[in-house]
């Protein structure tokens, strides 16, 4: 990549670190492929990725003393995170995925970056496959007791004392987890199975399963504040992917559209599209970073 773009951008706008917040369930390692793909694209001026396990920023928030684990403490925690990392003093971009999402929404509205109008120097917050909050109360008063829900069972799952009997209620509440209309793309992948195993290793082993449960239900929508009006004072900082057969969230990113927010589709994936369609991802965080916005991104279509 030369050291400009047509639009006139320098590489040192663009030179800086992109951070990766992965979902529910997840770890820095579902960033792999997004990661290979982001190297592919930019080649040896890529910029470097820098992934956060949300386990580990959980944990950190314990031991720090804090009953709570909800979206605004790990946002807290990650930046302040940031802010003490040398590699982010020239800036940084964000991108989130699910869960991640919703997190990277908080550290914008924490980082105080307001305005239409996106200063050069300011990062950016890329939601992937994320939901800004629920407006109706009785929506959230339903999600509220089924993340409750959620969290009993991951709970039973660490408080099992036989490791065969963990990775069988593991294996249980994965089948389960994973068996929703949004992952049915992902379920199809070839490498699902090595996904899934990974996935039921890591639940059925130390804290992991008891951290998900605190996490949960701290972060969980019914909990917490819905984010849509946050979202259109910010319209200069973030942006929404998702993907075109996650009919769930291309309705979202419709409403998002629909105020102001910068939104694109990636074809061919469902939730997942970090892993589906990683090249694509690429491509599209590449474009929002050279300040190439709206008009480059496609119009999700209309319900």
């Amino acid at each position: 990549m030369s050291k400009s773009d047509s639009h006139g951008i320098s590489k040192a706008k663009v030179d800086r670190p992109v951070i990766l917040i992965h979902g529910f369930l997840g770890s820095p390692s579902d960033w792999d492929p997004f990661q290979s793909a982001w190297q592919s694209a930019e080649g040896e001026s890529a910029s470097p990725c820098v992934t956060f396990d949300l386990l580990d920023v959980a944990r950190r928030i314990t031991l720090d003393g804090k009953q709570a684990i909800g979206l605004k403490e790990l946002a807290s925690k990650i930046l302040a995170d940031i802010h003490a990392d040398e590699r982010m003093s020239s800036g940084f971009d964000v991108i989130g995925y699910s869960m991640g999402g919703r997190i990277a929404l908080e550290m914008a509205i924490q980082h105080g970056s307001r305005g239409s109008q996106r200063h050069a120097d300011a990062p950016t917050f890329t939601l992937l496959s994320a939901h800004p909050g629920l407006d109706d109360a009785s929506e959230r008063d339903i999600r509220c007791a089924s993340d409750i829900r959620l969290a009993d069972r991951l709970a039973t799952i660490s408080v099992a004392t036989e490791n065969d009997v963990r990775l069988e209620f593991a294996n249980a509440f994965l089948d389960e987890w994973y068996g929703q209309a949004l992952f049915s793309t992902l379920r199809l992948r070839t490498d699902f199975i090595a996904f899934a195993q990974r996935r039921r290793e890591a639940l059925s082993s130390g804290d992991c399963a008891s951290l998900w449960a605190e996490i949960v239900v701290g972060c969980s929508p019914g909990r917490s504040q819905s984010r849509w009006e946050a979202l259109e004072h910010r319209l200069g900082d973030c942006s929404m992917i998702v993907g075109d057969r996650d009919a769930r969230y291309v309705a979202v990113a419709t409403r998002a559209r629909s105020i102001g927010v910068a939104t694109a589709l990636i074809s061919d994936a469902g939730h997942a599209a970090h892993i589906e369609q990683p090249d694509q991802l690429a491509k599209y965080l590449i474009q929002l970073r050279l300040n190439r916005v709206r008009s480059s991104f496609q119009d999700c279509p209309t319900p």
